[in-house]
């Protein structure tokens, strides 16, 4: 039994929910730890999914719940409502997952024991392989994982389909057999009918080597997720659905770390609604180590990238910038800019967030109305004694592109421009002997 179970993931006193599909890993899987029971103090539930698409299964979850009963352990049994057939493994797989956290929950288990076992292993590697994955998902299945207060693992990881079927055997343990695994219609059953047997012939130690691939691979993603890690602590900034990093600290990192930031920034950008392929990854870092200044993409659900000198941000597009209508501001109080916020009072404010413009005047009647509003072709600011383009102000102090329409404009009566909050500060803002203040606080993080 010690060289079945991989004893190394149970430690004493564990609520463990095991999953039960009827199957003979399963029902080894079952067996074995109820074989520990009493030696390491476990306490063993068992959750069984019926998904309403073989007649069998109706049988089989009596049966399954009849041998819980048999072993003295608590069952807990639910039948799911028919799924359509597209995309049935991955939705079934989601509604299976939350039937198992809810029965942890009520147990307050620690642990969920799946069955995998290394005959899984060695096919989803060559699948993974064969259609393409992530750095990450080259790693395959792990022995185990924690998510959150529960921890899955899969005790028969290292265990062969041989062995498994020779330990049933041995102790008659009773089990169902699935007969859709015997047809071709699922990929993963064309690989176990076709492909593995071949790659048997070549080598009876195929299971331990692909095993060996994917903690390497696992190893090295460790790794590369701690360094990628650190690079998004120490170097990006997250504002409104918008991550920027340097350009040039991003670039010193190695390639396969920069594919990995990439991901996970691109991940928390997207909430995790789409991922990020190997075709986008190269397509984003070609444009981030092109020697043009500016540079942009449109990625999935209304997502850009955008490379403006050594800044690249990643955003999420919920309105258009400049469809915000004008603010006009007739005097002192507070006002709402989009998510931004103005002030004007008299007094010098305590400002503990946000930045302030002093502005000077002899008559306040010629101060009000205060407008601020997006950008426009031609607006200039003064200067010393002359104007500037705003447009060439932000080439000169290297403003991204993708951020000069979305920055607010505070322009007096007469259309001229006051103040680019962050930016710069017109110099007629400093005529007259009395003065009023203008607060600006950038967002709700404000």
């Amino acid at each position: 039994m010690a060289t079945l179970i991989n004893q190394r993931l149970l430690s004493k006193n564990d609520v463990i929910v095991v999953t039960v599909s009827g199957g003979i890993d399963s029902m080894v899987l079952l067996d074995l730890l109820c074989r520990l029971r009493t030696s390491l103090k476990l306490t063993i539930i068992v959750a069984h999914v019926n998904h309403g698409v073989r007649e069998a299964s109706v049988e089989e979850f009596e049966f399954v719940k009849a041998k819980a009963e048999a072993y003295h352990v608590p069952f807990e049994g639910i039948r799911l409502d028919p799924l359509p057939h597209t995309h049935f493994h991955e939705e079934a797989r989601k509604r299976r997952y939350s039937f198992f956290l809810s029965v942890a929950d009520k147990y307050r288990a620690n642990k969920i024991a799946l069955a995998h076992h290394a005959d899984d292993q060695a096919e989803t590697l060559l699948m993974r392989l064969t259609r393409g994955s992530s750095f990450k998902g080259y790693g395959g299945i792990l022995e185990s994982i924690r998510e959150g207060d529960i921890t899955y693992i899969r005790p028969l990881l290292n265990t062969t389909k041989k062995a498994i079927e020779a330990y049933q055997e041995e102790h008659g343990i009773g089990y169902r057999h699935d007969a859709s695994n015997d047809a071709d219609d699922y990929t993963r059953n064309r690989f176990r009918h076709h492909v593995m047997p071949a790659i048997e012939k070549e080598s009876k130690l195929y299971r331990q080597k692909l095993n060996q691939f994917s903690k390497y691979m696992w190893e090295a993603n460790d790794l590369i997720s701690r360094l990628s890690d650190q690079f998004i602590r120490e170097y990006t900034h997250n504002l409104d659905q918008t991550l920027q990093f340097s350009v040039a600290a991003f670039n010193h990192l190695d390639l396969i770390v920069r594919r990995d930031v990439l991901k996970k920034v691109f991940d928390t950008v997207a909430q995790d609604q789409h991922e990020l392929s190997f075709i986008q990854s190269n397509e984003l870092l070609k444009i981030i180590e092109s020697p043009k200044p500016h540079a942009s993409v449109s990625l999935a659900d209304h997502i850009t990238v955008s490379k403006s000198y050594d800044i690249l941000e990643i955003k999420r597009l919920n309105e258009e910038p400049n469809a915000l209508p004008t603010l006009v501001i007739n005097g002192f109080g507070s006002w709402t800019f989009g998510t931004d916020g103005f002030t004007v009072t008299k007094d010098l404010p305590n400002i503990i967030d946000g930045i302030c413009l002093e502005l000077w005047y002899n008559n306040l009647d010629l101060i009000f109305p205060l407008s601020v509003r997006r950008r426009i072709d031609g607006d200039k600011i003064k200067i010393g004694n002359g104007t500037q383009k705003i447009k060439d102000l932000f080439i000169d102090l290297k403003v991204p592109m993708t951020k000069r329409d979305s920055l607010p404009l505070v322009v007096n009566p007469l259309g001229e421009v006051l103040w680019i909050p962050g930016i710069k500060i017109s110099s007629s803002t400093k005529i007259g002997d009395n003065k009023l203040y203008v607060v600006y606080k950038r967002g709700s993080s404000c």
